[in-house]
């Protein structure tokens, strides 16, 4: 009953949110004239896009990722390899649709390299951002849905014949240069008939992330995100708890897209924590199909 709950609490979505019009507009140097890009931050959220965590607000983007983590403790190795690709369409200013396919490579110890391809996922995001004076807000959520991965090993860390549930909801603040955006998820696993049997236990997470940015100028932007993921049951997923840290910068061109890159540090202790270290490298283009 109580996953029931907190599945129901994370999938609403406010409906009805008054939106302040208008725009305010800021002192600027007579040489210089800010111009709109498709490539540039998109109009119809105004928040910059984050590293890490997942974003709240309403894009259209497409998006490639290359991430590696790996992880020392006790003469075991774990090494992470992760290629993919992703994309969001906004539809309306509020709602959009989202999907990502990728190849990863996973090693420990000595066991043999397992090549995978990433879980094709679809999901539906609800975001509205509105005026408050000279800053903004953004309240959002979404929910994504996993299909089962193909020609995977069970591990520890997850059950490939089972699928994935994540619904999440977030919350932004816009004022200058700053920026804050946050993000809670929950995910669960699940089985085609949505119930555990009586053998069969779901593993399941909370996750909770933020990521505050400053613009150090028009193009240069640095973030210092953090997130912390807690096992539902410790006792059935005892691989997956994590608090890390990730320093890092996004650089906007004018016409060729963002490029963003950050990296991990743990906080927790060793024998706590699920990763040690990790990088991730991003490019991004954005495109502008809605209209103010």
């Amino acid at each position: 009953m109580r996953f029931y709950i907190i599945l129901l609490l994370l999938i609403a979505i406010p409906v009805s949110i008054l939106q302040a019009e208008g725009e305010t507009t800021t002192a600027v140097t007579a040489t210089t004239t800010t111009t709109t890009t498709a490539a540039a931050v998109p109009t119809s959220t105004k928040f910059a896009h984050p590293i890490q965590i997942e974003p709240v607000a309403i894009y259209t983007k497409v998006r490639v990722n290359a991430i590696y983590w790996d992880r020392k403790y006790l003469g075991a190795y774990e090494e992470n390899k992760n290629i993919n690709i992703e994309g969001e369409y906004a539809f309306t200013k509020s709602l959009s649709v989202t999907s990502s396919l990728g190849r990863n490579q996973y090693s420990f110890t000595d066991s043999e390299t397992e090549k995978t391809w990433d879980r094709w996922n679809a999901g539906l995001k609800y975001g509205k951002v509105w005026d408050n004076g000279t800053s903004q807000w953004l309240i959002g959520a979404g929910l994504r849905l996993y299909d089962r991965k193909r020609s995977a090993e069970l591990k520890e860390k997850e059950n490939p014949e089972l699928y994935l549930v994540r619904p999440n909801i977030g919350m932004g603040y816009k004022n200058g240069a700053f920026e804050i955006m946050t993000e809670l998820r929950f995910q669960t696993e699940t089985n085609s008939k949505l119930k555990e049997s009586n053998i069969q236990e779901f593993r399941r997470y909370y996750q909770f992330g933020i990521a505050p940015s400053y613009a150090v100028s028009p193009s240069l932007r640095v973030f210092t995100e953090l997130e912390y993921r807690e096992p539902f049951s410790k006792d059935i997923d005892t691989k997956t708890r994590f608090f890390n840290f990730y320093p890092g910068v996004s650089y906007a061109t004018e016409k060729a897209g963002t490029f963003s890159l950050s990296l991990l540090f743990p906080i927790l202790a060793k024998n706590e924590n699920a990763v040690d270290r990790g990088i991730r490298f991003s490019y991004i283009y954005f495109f502008d199909t809605t209209r103010e």
